[in-house]
């Protein structure tokens, strides 16, 4: 059965759209951030600020329309999928060049061949590429006991075949992880025994090609004039690295940067004021929660764990860390998602009730513990945290780490509590409720499950919806494993934070909303 084929008038809308816009060529934008990212192989990592890049020099079979979740073409043109849902073919576009730089001057066409070596490299019994190294989105989402295989039909078209339904995969071939990478790039590099140089050194088909990373300076791209697509607008994108968040703001006032990231809240008010600075601000779909390690004493306590959550009053977090620009977190799903269960209510503050729970628990002198957080990220909140939890007897060391290093231990579970967020990859329930929280990703190492939360009757309802393509059915069972959930207390929640996007007046074409939101080549300057 066709459930997807792109017509001339779709067509042509995707590829011309851009006419009817406003936007002027030329101009550097200057994005600073708090962080660098950790890598350049989209497949190897699950932190934003390596997507914020990887995603403007690659791209995937479909992908999403820029501030939506909404699906739409991207290196496929059009694709099928049969009637039981098992087997989707993919017809790629013609004439789709991969970049051209000073380390790699060859003109290669993407090709069926690219789409296998970037899926088969992930699946578990594929050729592996890199030696000791985890394709960690993959595994966490149990995509090798989703895809049975991947295959070429012809040149040009590309037939993936599924082990069961799996209603989710459509949006999940828009994620990051299963962009298109060159496999003659690769190769080369391979048989120069190279094959770091992959996370090094891209070479995509996106419209922005790489120029320069500077680690925990810039990354620096520049525009592809042979993009398949619409032309970006911008000339070249430099991605900084500036860790604090007021300096962050000063560059902006002084016009030396052209957009940051995660601004210092309290400073908002005056970036608003000023004449050359315009801060967008929009609901995300992102939840922040302190993850309690289940697998280590005393977490792997119930009653411990719920005493934390009537211990740490969370709107009192909100307005000392994200200055009222955020609300109350409830469930793992954030309540701009589809699915989001609106009959479970918070736990209340109440921190004589956390001392009866711990006291019940055993500890009615509370205990010692840590807290891991990265070295220039939310030293307030973690402040915040000890605190509180000091109130109830709870003495909390905190331990700060680099960006990357800090990733990496929390995957691994060498932390007690430890800070997470997650900003939606797609549209789905399925990415935040069953990639964060099943006992599937608990079981991945490294893994994305930071509680290593293993309740079996969570994970079969989460696991029994990714089955099922009819919304509503969907939707009773996710409101079922929210009830669970909230039960089990894997998790302190803490806030649905704002997207706060500060810019330049003349900056235009950015977007607050949606998903994969550092995408710039709609992105313009009107001056």
């Amino acid at each position: 059965m066709k459930n997807w084929l792109v017509g001339f008038l779709g067509l042509w809308l995707l590829l011309w759209g851009n006419l009817g816009a406003q936007g002027k060529n030329g101009g550097t934008l200057i994005y600073a951030r708090g962080a660098d990212g950790s890598s350049m192989d989209p497949a190897l990592v699950t932190d934003g600020e390596s997507y914020a890049s990887t995603s403007n020099i690659y791209e995937t079979l479909v992908r999403f329309k820029y501030g939506t979740t909404e699906i739409e073409p991207a290196l496929a043109s059009s694709w099928d999928i049969s009637s039981d849902g098992l087997v989707y073919t993919f017809h790629l576009r013609k004439g789709v060049y991969f970049h051209t730089t000073k380390y790699w001057d060859k003109k290669v066409e993407l090709t069926a061949k690219d789409v296998l070596f970037s899926f088969r490299r992930q699946m578990v019994g594929g050729d592996p590429y890199y030696k000791g190294r985890s394709y960690i989105y993959w595994e966490s989402m149990g995509m090798s006991n989703i895809v049975k295989s991947v295959e070429a039909l012809d040149k040009y078209t590309v037939k993936i075949t599924l082990k069961k339904p799996e209603a989710p995969f459509l949006a999940d071939l828009g994620m990051d992880f299963l962009s298109i990478l060159s496999q003659d790039y690769a190769q080369h590099l391979a048989k120069q025994g190279k094959q770091d140089e992959l996370s090094k050194k891209p070479i995509g088909t996106g419209p922005f090609k790489f120029v320069l990373w500077l680690k925990d300076d810039k990354v620096v791209m520049v525009k592809n004039p042979q993009y398949w697509g619409p032309k970006a607008y911008l000339d070249k994108v430099v991605i900084r690295v500036i860790p604090n968040p007021s300096s962050r703001a000063l560059a902006l006032e002084k016009g030396e940067v052209s957009v940051i990231k995660s601004p210092n809240l309290s400073e908002v008010p005056h970036l608003q004021s000023l004449p050359n600075v315009v801060v967008d601000k929009a609901p995300s779909l992102m939840t922040v929660w302190l993850s309690l390690n289940t697998q280590k004493k005393p977490f792997d306590n119930r009653l411990v764990r719920l005493a934390l959550n009537y211990a740490i009053n969370a709107d009192d977090y909100i307005k000392v860390v994200y200055a009222g620009y955020a609300k109350k977190a409830v469930n793992p799903l954030p309540p701009g998602m589809w699915g989001y269960n609106t009959s479970i209510k918070p736990y209340p503050y109440d921190p004589e009730k956390a001392k009866q729970l711990l006291k019940q628990a055993g500890y009615p002198d509370g205990f010692e513990t840590t807290l891991f957080t990265a070295a220039r990220h939310n030293k307030k909140g973690a402040e915040f945290v000890q605190a509180q939890l000091a109130k109830v007897g709870i003495k909390v060391k905190i331990e700060f780490f680099e960006w990357g290093a800090y990733l990496k231990k929390v995957a691994m579970g060498e932390h007690a509590i430890a800070f997470s967020g997650w900003m939606a990859d797609t549209g789905d329930p399925d990415n935040f409720l069953y990639t964060l929280w099943s006992k599937h990703a608990a079981l991945q190492s490294p893994s994305q499950n930071h509680s290593f939360y293993k309740s079996d009757a969570y994970s079969d309802l989460v696991t029994r919806a990714k089955e099922i393509t009819d919304e509503k059915e969907r939707t009773k069972l996710y409101e079922q494993a929210q009830e669970i959930f909230h039960k089990d207390v894997p998790w302190v929640p803490l806030a649905y934070p704002d997207e706060v996007l500060p810019h330049l007046a003349s900056v235009k074409g950015l977007k607050a909303t949606g998903v994969q939101l550092n995408r710039f080549s709609s992105v313009y300057f009107d001056k």
